[in-house]
């Protein structure tokens, strides 16, 4: 089993496609694209750090491409009618990192914030890493600002959400996109600028946790 995968109801791989590669698909599946384009005959054209579910089908490359592919077992994930803190939430917590032992900051141990298994990734001269994060029931996982890395996410479970605040606070909030399984939110660093230390720039953003818990896909591109 990939490391990535949970159990027999959500299994990950990553697959590259040639130019004019052609893809069938599962019967219910979340594909994002990391890196390239792919089309088909419904849903038109995903580009880079797009993603979309697909109940059948196929997709074909119109360049070199990869994709991350999550075979969703239970459609009411999907759906999102399931409880993700009741369903997944024993196995995250009992299997994967807390946030505390990530980063060994004070306080840290009291949210309920967990990551799995990492998966560094070369694709194009490019290295990327996939991981997968559970938070419970609306949980605040903290406004930041700093990355070495262009990040996106990609929602697996739950209803969640990204925002983005002017000032790393409540009050300072400036946008909020709503996820529901499937969906991708465009990237947040500032295109073109970087810091002085040559890391992209971020303004303060956060995943902020939905009313069933949420199990999302990070995206790291360095």
């Amino acid at each position: 089993m990939n490391p990535l995968s949970i159990g027999d109801e959500i299994n990950f791989k990553t697959l590259e496609l040639r130019k004019g590669e052609i893809y069938k698909i599962g019967s219910t599946q979340i594909i994002t694209v990391v890196e390239g384009q792919v089309r088909d005959r419904v849903k038109g054209i995903l580009n880079t750090f797009e993603s979309s579910v697909y109940y059948g089908g196929e997709i074909e490359a119109t360049n070199n491409t990869l994709i991350t592919i999550f075979d969703i077992k239970n459609k009411d994930i999907i759906l999102n009618k399931i409880d993700v803190n009741g369903n997944f939430g024993e196995y995250c917590r009992k299997n994967w990192t807390q946030l505390r032992g990530l980063y060994d900051i004070e306080g840290f141990e009291k949210i309920d914030l967990y990551r799995g298994n990492q998966i560094d990734y070369s694709f194009n001269g490019v290295k990327y890493k996939f991981n997968l994060w559970f938070c419970g029931k609306e949980v605040d996982c903290l406004w930041h600002n700093q990355h070495s890395f262009i990040e996106t996410h990609t929602n697996i479970a739950g209803d969640g959400y990204m925002q983005k605040s002017l000032d790393g606070t409540d009050n300072g909030l400036i946008e909020t996109v709503g996820l529901l399984p499937g969906n991708s939110h465009k990237k947040f660093n500032i295109d073109g600028e970087n810091e002085e230390n040559g890391n992209p720039k971020y303004p303060f953003h956060r995943w902020l946790g939905g009313s069933s818990g949420n199990i999302w896909l990070v995206i790291e591109k360095y």
